[in-house]
């Protein structure tokens, strides 16, 4: 008498520290659109990440709650505490250093030496305080939901060590996925040369401990290779980052946008001020200011749109620019509202990371899928503008060259006025498929289980 067969799909533990409803939205929608995907490909994600009860001094609830919303009910989100202050806390601590000055200087004293600590004593970067209450709870989730694989996303880098840490005490096998890149990176040679040492050792550590790393460009797997040599060469998977389609064609299935009664600039994203994360719009914001002086006529014209948080210090310097009446910061909206914003804009800016030759904004995927406008990049040499010459995107200029925006945005502006705006080929974006890019992962686990040959009876299913 034949016997029924029940098909047990293998399990993933995903260790991400930056899930919704967190924000940046970024650094999130990767770990989100691998879940959304995976269970129709055979794997069943089980996610470790950080309690959502509060908010917290890096971790503020901004935008990216409609992000669970895209992944089944089914998948188990465990959290934990973050062993970091929060926000609530801080709130706190402000109200109590303003009662006189003794309790001014208490609250100067305790929380300069506790930012001092996080800066300088926690490698690789402050999340180490939420690893002791990642490791336990991971330990537990293995043993409780029969884990089979780990996959840890970084950065936060600590996260990796947690992925090591429990591969280590669970036999577990272990995928690393780097969005970004830790060593040899504007912020890692920020730190002094001790930091860096650790830096080094830790993340060889972990890299050895791994079964898989995944990278998201070339340049950052030629990196990772270039510092490994003694490490397989397959060891190193290129994953890369890219768009949903499938929610992109929802949003593309209506009405073509008519065209706009103003040359409409699109960045989606926020900026920032910072020496190792930063992305400045100062050179963007001088050519602005040379094209309103030898085209007076383009200031009724001309309308650029910053999707996202536009820094007081950067609104504060357009103002002193006197470019401020082009400028129109619509804050964070709702996703559905950016890809239509992207979908009708003339010409899409992306600005990459000072000094992050191995990066590829996420959003340049996007604007390849819905834009059809042509993209202007403004990055130093490296992935990113290797990407935008590739695949004839548009224009990659270095971020400071005020002359060559310049130049760029005239020249797109008056093909626009011609009436003969520019286009970018759509063919291609396919590629970058999150639903692809979640079968390329799917290949990839299943490559370490089957080398791990510690469990049976698993069917993956690959589509």
């Amino acid at each position: 008498m034949s016997q029924s067969h029940e098909t047990i799909y293998p399990k993933v533990l995903m260790i991400a520290r930056a899930f919704p409803p967190f924000l940046p939205v970024g650094h999130s929608i990767r770990v989100i659109k691998f879940m959304k995907y995976l269970p129709q490909l055979g794997y069943e994600p089980v996610v470790l990440t950080v309690d959502d009860a509060q908010e917290y001094e890096t971790l503020p609830k901004v935008g990216s709650e409609v992000l669970l919303s895209e992944i089944s009910r089914d998948i188990r989100i465990h959290r934990t505490k973050t062993g970091e202050p929060s926000a609530d806390y801080l709130r706190k601590e402000t109200a109590f250093s303003q009662k006189n000055r003794l309790t001014w200087l208490l609250a100067k004293l305790f929380g300069g030496s506790r930012r001092w600590i996080f800066r300088n004593l926690f490698l690789p970067d402050r999340t180490l305080v939420w690893l002791p209450f990642a490791v336990s709870r991971g330990r537990q989730i293995v043993k409780e939901e029969d884990i089979d694989i780990l996959f840890a996303t970084c950065p936060p880098h600590t996260s990796t060590l947690i992925g090591a840490l429990l591969k280590t005490l669970t036999r577990k096998p272990l995928i690393l996925d780097y969005r970004d890149d830790w060593i040899d990176t504007p912020w890692h040679l920020s730190k002094p040369g001790i930091a860096r040492r650790i830096d080094r050792m830790l993340e060889k550590w972990a890299v050895h401990t791994a079964d898989k790393v995944i990278l998201v460009t070339e340049w950052s797997r030629r990196a990772f290779r270039e510092r490994y040599p003694n490490q397989p060469r397959d060891k190193f998977e290129l994953i890369t980052n890219g768009c949903d389609l499938e929610q992109i064609r929802k949003i593309s299935s209506g009405s073509t946008p008519s065209r706009n009664s103003k040359f409409t600039i699109l960045h989606a994203g926020s900026l920032n001020v910072s020496t190792v994360w930063g992305r400045s719009p100062m050179g963007l914001f001088k050519a602005i200011q040379n094209l309103l002086q030898t085209q007076p006529e383009a200031a009724g014209n001309l309308e650029f749109i910053f999707a996202g948080d536009l820094p007081d210090e950067f609104k504060r310097l357009a103002d002193e620019m006197r470019i401020s009446e082009v400028i129109r910061s619509v804050g964070h909206i709702p996703h559905d509202e950016v890809l239509r914003l992207t979908k009708s804009a003339d010409l899409l800016l992306a600005i990459n990371y000072d000094g992050w030759e191995t990066l590829i904004p996420g959003k340049i995927y996007e604007y390849w899928a819905v834009g059809g406008s042509p993209i202007l990049l403004l990055s130093c040499p490296g992935a990113a503008t290797d990407f935008i010459h590739q695949h004839k995107l548009g224009f990659a200029i270095e971020p400071y060259d005020a002359d060559g925006i310049s130049r760029v945005v005239l020249d797109v502006y008056q093909q626009w006025k011609k009436g003969t705006p520019l286009k970018i080929d759509p063919n291609g974006i396919e590629a970058f498929d999150r639903k692809s890019l979640a079968g390329q992962l799917a290949k990839v686990l299943s490559s370490v289980l089957l080398e791990d040959q510690t469990i049976t009876d698993v069917s993956p299913v690959h589509t």
